[in-house]
């Protein structure tokens, strides 16, 4: 049985090659015809939206978790090719979210904590400059890497507070940053104009300040320089592009 169903899916990848080797876009299928032609038009992005409502939850040693929050990222982008597989442009994303804690409990041997009554939110704005290649499987038209290299900054701003003491603390936070980031991915079209791409962090460069103010008496500020070359398992980005003429 087990031989049966390896048979049946080499067959199903060979046949899945062939087409990939067939399918052209239109363009022609030889070896000098490039993957994205000069002049495409590239516009694209990514959506993300989580929540979560917890009820007397438990996780490991936190008991009686109550909380609600949300989390919502907004990322389009657009690129214009310069020449033929390799394009520029922008990419934007506006990042918020939101934590309602309203009470927790922290138990580990004689050790106790509790926490109640603490919020907060922020959000961020972002924008790069895009500088996009492409690098074809041979004449398969269907897929190809590519790598971004980007080129910009964002600022967030946000607020926590905690009311479940005698008094109200609270926190103010702007911060600042700037960075370069290289983001090798893959892209496979799904048809002849629409493609799935998947990409992710594996080196950047950053510098990013932050300014504070705490229940509105005191301040403090701190900034912080980055550089890293490893893949970033939590920057893996799954989008949908249209390329037209």
């Amino acid at each position: 049985m087990q031989k049966h169903i390896l048979i049946s899916l080499m067959l199903l990848l060979s046949a899945m090659y062939a087409e990939a080797q067939h399918y052209d876009r239109g363009y022609e299928a030889v070896p000098s015809s490039p993957f994205v032609r000069k002049g495409t038009w590239v516009a694209g992005g990514t959506l993300r939206y989580s929540q979560h409502v917890n009820e007397n939850y438990k996780m490991l040693l936190i008991d009686d978790i109550n909380s609600r929050g949300y989390n919502i990222s907004v990322s389009p982008r657009l690129l214009y090719m310069v020449k033929d597989n390799m394009g520029v442009g922008m990419k934007f994303s506006y990042d918020r979210s939101m934590l309602d804690l309203a009470s927790a409990g922290l138990t580990a041997g004689e050790i106790q904590m509790n926490a109640s009554d603490c919020y907060q939110i922020s959000h961020k704005y972002s924008a790069h400059a895009v500088c996009r290649a492409y690098v074809p499987f041979g004449n398969i038209k269907r897929f190809a890497l590519f790598a971004d290299v980007m080129l910009g900054g964002s600022f967030k701003q946000g607020k926590a507070f905690n009311a479940g003491g005698d008094y109200v603390l609270g926190t103010y936070e702007k911060a600042y940053t700037l960075e370069l980031a290289v983001n090798p991915g893959i892209v496979a079209f799904l048809t002849e104009h629409m493609a799935m791409e998947l990409n992710v962090g594996i080196f950047g460069v950053s510098y990013g300040w932050k300014d504070q103010v705490r229940n509105q008496v005191t301040s403090g500020s701190t900034n912080l320089t980055s550089a890293g070359f490893m893949v970033n398992l939590l920057s893996i980005g799954v989008g949908i592009s249209y390329y037209f003429l």
